[in-house]
């Protein structure tokens, strides 16, 4: 069973998919999670509670030296 940890928050659905595929793309495990309204799963823009980032908890360093790598404002 995978123990997935949650790495961040990010404010929109589409920086969540930006964040999850330059994890993935550094051979990490993530996926992201969160409630995006009335407008459905295929909203890719601002929510109010935002979109968790989750990697498997033996990642969890590797990613955070990503996150904090990368000069995108997730």
């Amino acid at each position: 069973m995978a123990n997935w940890v949650k790495l961040t928050n990010v404010g929109s659905g589409f920086a969540a998919e930006l964040l999850v595929e330059r994890l993935r793309g550094a051979g990490l495990h993530a996926r992201s999670s969160g409630d995006v309204g009335m407008f459905g799963a295929g909203f890719m823009g601002p929510t109010a509670r935002g979109i968790d980032v989750f990697v498997l908890g033996n990642e969890l360093s590797a990613a955070r030296e990503i996150l904090e790598e990368t000069n995108e404002p997730y």
